[in-house]
């Protein structure tokens, strides 16, 4: 039965459906995805799941299934969530390891504990938050990770806080001495009144303590010798902290009895005739165990008093890390790699389908007449196409492989109306046209394996690049093979590209470069690249359609012409002799002369202006102009402390302007809580607006073809939409 006395979160009204523009910074005017899933949880009654995410925490109506509120995005970057038993208050973990304590009547914060520093630590990571049952206290755990010795080591603590009266000093805390190489001592479980901590302390052992007096109160065995992968994997109290239930990394679930240390039962196969890679014991009020197993595509519900399956649904590659259960048991949440929720309720017909939560967004363009945006989606490797009107995904492309810029085997036109795709173990490329959604032509033959894909300019042409066969070039409009371009023998081919008139076609291999005429598809010249530095070197064309650059992973950009295989000039990134170039703020000035001697430098980024005179460069703590006929150093825009990393660029349609967006700065994180979209005059130097905008890196900026709007994206798998009429205007 569900407790009719939790308080009910702070909700928006029934009325008020556009999330994109919910909790916006300043300066946007709509936020298309909700953010990439942590670890979720229900609330005390079952009613709402809560889901933290890189932009914020999000809650559910499960009754509804709709969107009831969105808070903590001051800073977002969510990682953990938990509710009190009395539903009172919710505890959120954010990536920087700061833990706060929210009111769910107006979601304001009330308390807020930031994990102590150590001296040796180089990361001190709060891992999980969870309330005991008089609301009070709040028992978390955290890893410190030092490096006073080579290799390093890690130290994992569970404390109890009571946040109410001192949220500095835990009144109870558990060190665990680690002297191996790993990422957490883990798993970890406390009982329910926080008077027992449990790890696992070696691969088939496992600890028990007693909080208050630091006891050792049991050492449980297990015996999965068999296994691949010993020992357990996940850690649960029973309610009565009589017992503790284990699953191994696989489809075993057993549980000790904790007073005589015995096996109250022994490892228990599960999920019979189903693959399954990882179980998530739970115990509802009443002393029942649950498992819910998860597979590659499915998840198996067991029953373990029972020794049954409770039931079974689909979910492509779903993560044992955004999945639960309610406390009564009678729901199941999980996140899959997609960032597609679903809800599993007892005795329901059907599974319920929450809105998808893209993971991070790589590369973001428009299509020419601005309606359509698309996304890049690298985690779950996919391609979003937007509309950018009703800000609604109209169709969603899925790769099964991973990152689908690296691999190419997804990929875009240079208008954005274009898409192929080759999925995994499917002998088709297929291309959509974007705007009409309707699949345009098909190539067909045995055995593609492609590894990457381009364009040409007009999207006459597609160029495919397997492994082990030569490269492919396919007429789009026809559905035909053109011809055959010749690998170098046992040598792989990095980087592929069309100029921009579509005139040349260009081949990276991991020694040299080689360019062919695309009208008589005849080799224009093959040259050497030096230093031979296989897979660093980059690719990139000028507007003007007359010269290409290649970056090495360190050094100058070395600046061609299609037409000869010299070298015809350096894009140089040495400090500047003359000072004027400098442009910036006085503080930023000096601490930019102090650091020009410190390591190697490095094009990290590179765009050419629509009027193709000048060429934009993104490095360490500057963003470099040179003029795009003589190479010569124009200026160099000083960027400002905590914001040295401005690898995502583009130029105004207009020419006049160039927009910018910051990568996360380690070296500067404390007290930082976004990164920055700036707005630069390429006359004057002046970065006239900047825009606070995304909790992480900012991995693609792009301006619509009108001008009007720019679009950013991130690493927190959203893209924000910013209106920048009212500045470039001014």
């Amino acid at each position: 039965m569900r407790n009719k006395h939790t308080s009910t979160p702070a909700l928006r009204p029934l009325n008020d459906t556009d999330v994109t523009t919910w909790e916006l910074p300043e300066g946007a005017i709509a936020r298309l995805g909700r953010g990439q899933i942590g670890k979720i949880a229900f609330s005390p009654d079952g009613t709402h799941l809560a889901v933290p995410t890189r932009i914020g925490c999000w809650l559910y109506d499960l009754d509804t299934m709709t969107n009831r509120a969105l808070w903590g995005t001051e800073r977002g970057m969510g990682a953990t969530i938990s509710f009190s038993d009395d539903g009172q208050w919710v505890a959120t973990r954010d990536w920087d390891s700061v833990v706060k304590i929210w009111n769910t009547q107006n979601l304001q914060c009330v308390a807020e504990i930031d994990v102590p520093e150590d001296s040796r630590a180089v990361r001190v990571s709060a891992t999980n938050v969870t309330f005991l049952p008089d609301s009070q206290h709040l028992a978390m755990y955290y890893c410190d990770t030092y490096s006073d010795q080579t290799p390093r080591f890690y130290d994992s603590q569970c404390a109890v806080y009571d946040w109410r009266t001192d949220i500095n000093t835990p009144i109870k805390s558990y060190t665990i001495k680690s002297g191996r190489e790993r990422d957490n001592v883990a798993p970890k479980a406390i009982s329910s009144d926080g008077s027992l901590f449990a790890y696992t302390s070696d691969a088939n052992m496992t600890s028990v303590i007693c909080m208050e007096t630091k006891e050792l109160i049991a050492e449980l065995h297990d015996d999965y010798t068999e296994e691949s992968v010993k020992g357990c994997d996940r850690l649960v109290f029973s309610p009565c902290g009589e017992y503790l239930a284990a699953c191994n990394r696989g489809n075993k679930v057993h549980i000790w009895n904790i007073h005589n240390g015995t096996l109250e039962m022994a490892p228990t196969t599960y999920g019979e005739n189903h693959y399954i890679m990882f179980g998530i014991p739970s115990y509802t009020k009443d002393g029942t165990l649950q498992v819910a197993g998860i597979g590659g595509i499915e998840v198996v519900l067991w029953d373990a008093a029972q020794q049954e399956t409770i039931d079974t649904f689909e979910s492509w590659n779903p993560t044992n890390i955004s999945a639960c259960f309610s406390k009564d048991g009678t729901r199941f949440a999980v996140a899959n790699a997609r960032g597609e929720l679903h809800v599993w309720t007892e005795g329901a017909a059907a599974l319920a389908s929450l809105p998808v939560h893209h993971q991070n967004a790589g590369s973001v363009s428009f299509s020419k007449d601005g309606r359509t945006l698309v996304s890049t989606h690298r985690t779950h490797s996919a391609v979003c196409v937007w509309n950018v009107t009703s800000r609604q995904v109209k169709r969603t492309f899925h790769f099964e492989n991973k990152n689908p810029n690296i691999s190419g085997a997804i990929v875009t036109s240079p208008s954005g109306e274009l898409l192929a795709i080759n999925k995994a173990k499917e002998d088709t490329i297929s291309v959509w046209h974007l705007p009409s959604d309707t699949q345009v032509t098909e190539f067909t033959e045995k055995k593609l394996g492609v590894r990457k894909m381009v364009f040409s300019p007009a999207g006459e042409y597609l160029v495919s690049v397997d492994i082990l066969t030569p490269i492919k070039v396919w007429h789009v409009a026809s559905g035909t093979q053109v011809t055959e371009l010749p690998k170098r023998p046992s040598s792989h081919v990095s980087k592929i590209g069309f100029s921009h008139t579509g005139a040349y076609f260009v081949v990276i291999y991991g020694d040299s470069i080689a360019v062919w005429d695309v009208e008589q598809w005849e080799k224009h010249y093959h040259a050497p690249l030096t230093p031979q530095t296989y897979p660093g070197w980059k690719l990139h064309f000028d507007l003007n359609g007359k010269q290409f650059y290649t970056r090495p992973p360190k050094g100058a950009a070395i600046v061609w012409n299609f037409k000869s295989d010299e070298q015809i000039g350096l894009l140089d990134i040495e400090p500047c002799i003359d000072t004027s170039i400098y442009k910036g703020m006085l503080q930023d000035l000096q601490r930019a002369q102090e650091r020009q001697r410190e390591g190697p430098r490095r094009i990290r980024a590179l765009q050419t202006s629509t009027c193709h005179d000048i060429i934009a460069g993104g490095m360490w703590g500057e963003i470099r102009l040179w003029d795009a006929t003589t190479f010569k150093t124009l200026m160099a825009l000083i960027q400002p402390t905590g914001y040295q990393a401005p690898y995502a660029l583009a130029f105004s349609p207009c020419g006049k302007y160039l927009a910018s967006g910051s990568r996360w700065d380690e070296e500067w994180e404390k007290g930082q809580q976004k990164t920055s979209v700036r707005l630069w005059d390429i006359a004057t130097g002046e970065n006239f607006h900047t825009f606070w905008a995304h909790p992480t890196d900012i991995l693609s900026v792009n301006f619509s073809p009108d001008g009007e709007l720019l679009a950013s994206s991130s690493y927190d798998g959203t893209i924000l939409l910013w209106d920048v009429k009212p500045f470039i205007s001014a």
